[in-house]
């Protein structure tokens, strides 16, 4: 008996020492992989690699999510400083494609239409808006982008999420689904930074790649990430997205609300009336996506817009293919607003209604299912504008207020960036679950706009490239709006780089823009103070004949270079010139005269030769004048 009870104590001890040994072993493993640098803890922010000072959204990051690297997203290289200045206003936006700006690149998005906004409203105050947006993600991404956010001093979150729970990464409907229940989800992502778990993963994606066909590679992304195409309105499933996307935004909310950080969250929006619904339940006629859609389409063409807005929202609401968020989506963000006192409320889906025909939301302000147009992403950046102005966010106060088609009318954006956009979409809409033919294009008859917009668009010119192109041609052909439009495009996207406010400052001077230099000018001298700097845009500003925009530039170096005679001269003469500019009634030749001279210490003969004749209209015998007069020749 005694050596029974032996015998299975030696076995329990046996099965703890195996199973102890196992977990020895794979820690052993993790240390060795740590050691090796193998693997990575996906850090949401990395320091930029062209300064120390600055830290950048880590580009691998949305590898963490995507079941294959090859399907994983990139987003924007927006570099913000490692240590926040006291003067700075820090925010950070969250969201998926329409967030990034597709199908348009770089400075369409509604994040770069805010950012021109804010800049050019709060002048005195810098403004930061660092775009963490990826294309194909949802609310677990965002989830875990949050947990992270909060470490880097934001002044405010901004958030334009919600139509990606089923089919984005991870989502309930999606290809690399792993599990219904959020929390196991969750789970799974804190897992990943454990490197034997990213080993194992990296292995079971060169096993599945090993099987890809070609076909396959050759799909969208769209079309690679859903799993389930047909989730019915109100069922199990459906419900499963609608829970995922409440549990993991309270979560957010509740992050963010504990640290006192401002949130301004959207309603989303999507197209109604302008988009046939992509998979209908044959089964249920009051229930079937085409039914409805086709009782909309009826009662728009008989003008009763309140019955086709009704029809239009329940074919959105029925179709089986979920592209477009239930209604559902907007009433768990409201209820959120309701319930947490940091969350303000963007009422971005009223504003489009109020903004489209009829109150119905079509193709007037989108492209397809969900993604807006040029004018709606205008429409959409001026939303989220006009939400922070109103709850007083920043530091200092407003130089003035844009209205949407003073901001449309200033945004920088190029004819290619608008083209390229276009390209993009009608290749997308060829594929599944589009299926629209091609447009007959022309290449041979295609402007040089046209044709740049195309390469773009295929990928065979990025987007600096363009850019160049396109400022050669507007160059070539002499029009300097066109170039001006550059290199404000290429400021915003490079707002660190000098040279491109310089190259606009000079531009908008030579157009008579005298404001818009006068700006683009100081913030390239923010970015690069120095002697040669303010020597550089004096002598360009008193070329351009805006004298009072010198007098700063004067100061500082009146300061750096205090036994520099040129510089005092000058100050002298531009003072003098502007005070007379300002006086009113009759001038005294004497003064007149010292005004001349100022004007030729300026290298401004013709001025000067104006003024000599004036004063010897009046004092024909005025020797000084007539002395200064025979020196101009």
């Amino acid at each position: 008996m005694k050596t029974q009870k032996l015998g299975k104590r030696k076995l329990r001890i046996f099965k703890v020492a195996a199973i102890l040994l196992v977990f020895l072993l794979l820690f052993l493993i993790e240390v060795a992989l740590r050691f090796a640098n193998y693997g990575t803890d996906y850090p949401l922010f990395v320091e930029a690699k062209s300064n120390p000072d600055f830290l950048v959204m880590n580009p691998n990051i949305s590898k963490k999510y995507f079941g294959n690297e090859k399907d994983a997203t990139s987003g924007y290289y927006e570099l913000f400083k490692k240590e926040k200045d006291s003067g700075t206003t820090r925010i950070f936006v969250l969201g998926a494609s329409t967030a990034v700006g597709y199908p348009y690149q770089k400075n369409v998005s509604f994040h770069r239409w805010l950012q021109y906004a804010l800049n050019t409203t709060f002048m005195e105050e810098e403004v930061e808006v660092i775009n963490l947006s990826l294309t194909a993600i949802n609310s677990y991404t965002l989830l875990d982008f949050t947990k992270q956010l909060v470490n880097y001093s934001p002044d405010a979150v901004l958030i334009y999420a919600g139509h990606n729970e089923y089919y984005g990464a991870l989502g309930i409907g999606s290809a690399n689904s792993i599990s219904r229940r959020p929390w196991m989800v969750n789970m799974a992502l804190n897992l990943k930074k454990y490197r034997l778990v990213q080993l194992a993963e990296t292995g079971l994606n060169s096993i599945g790649n090993l099987f890809d066909k070609k076909a396959e590679q050759r799909e969208t992304l769209m079309a690679k990430m859903v799993a389930d195409r047909q989730i019915k309105f109100g069922s199990e499933r459906f419900q499963e997205g609608v829970h995922q996307f409440s549990s993991n935004f309270q979560r957010m909310a509740d992050i963010l609300k504990e640290q006192g950080i401002p949130v301004f969250i959207s309603t989303i929006f999507s197209n109604e009336k302008d988009l046939a619904p992509f998979v209908s339940d044959s089964s249920n006629t009051e229930e079937s996506a085409k039914h409805q859609y086709d009782l909309g389409v009826k009662a728009y063409k008989d003008a009763n817009y309140l019955e086709a807005k009704k029809r239009f929202v329940k074919a959105k609401e029925y179709d089986m293919l979920r592209f477009r968020a239930p209604d559902t989506i907007n009433a768990i963000i409201k209820e959120l607003v309701d319930t947490h006192q940091n969350l303000y409320l963007v009422e971005t889906a009223e504003r489009f209604e109020n903004e489209s025909k009829n109150g119905i939301i079509g193709n007037d302000l989108l492209l397809e299912h969900v993604h807006p147009n040029v004018d709606g992403y205008a429409l959409l950046g001026h939303t989220f504008y006009t939400s922070l102005v109103d709850e007083e966010l920043f530091k200092t106060k407003p130089s003035h207020i844009f209205e949407l088609n003073g901001l449309k009318s200033q945004m920088p954006i190029t004819t290619v960036d608008s083209l390229a956009g276009y390209f993009e979409i009608i290749q997308l809409k060829e594929g599944w679950p589009f299926f629209e033919k091609l447009p007959a294009i022309n290449s041979d008859g295609m402007s040089v706009p046209e044709k740049l917009g195309g390469k773009l668009a295929i990928g065979t010119l990025n987007w600096d490239g363009a850019m160049s192109e396109l400022n050669q041609y507007y160059q070539s052909s002499g029009n300097k709006e066109g170039q001006l439009k550059v290199s404000e495009s290429l400021a915003l996207e490079y707002p660190l780089k000098e040279q491109f406010h310089t190259q606009a400052a000079i531009l908008a001077l030579q157009l008579g823009l005298v404001d818009k230099s006068k700006y683009y000018f100081e913030k390239a001298f923010s970015l690069n103070e120095s002697i040669e700097m303010a020597h550089k845009i004096v002598v360009t500003l008193i070329e351009g004949n805006t004298f009072e925009a010198t007098l700063p530039y004067l100061e500082y170096l009146g300061e750096k270079e205090p036994n520099n005679k040129q510089v005092s001269q000058l100050s002298e003469a531009i003072n003098l010139i502007i005070d007379f500019r300002n006086k009113s009634g009759e001038i005294k030749s004497e003064m007149a005269v010292d005004v001349a001279r100022s004007y030729l210490t300026l290298g401004k003969r013709g001025e000067a030769a104006k003024i000599l004749k004036k004063v010897l209209e009046k004092d024909t015998l005025n020797e000084e004048a007539i002395a200064l007069y025979k020196k101009i020749g």
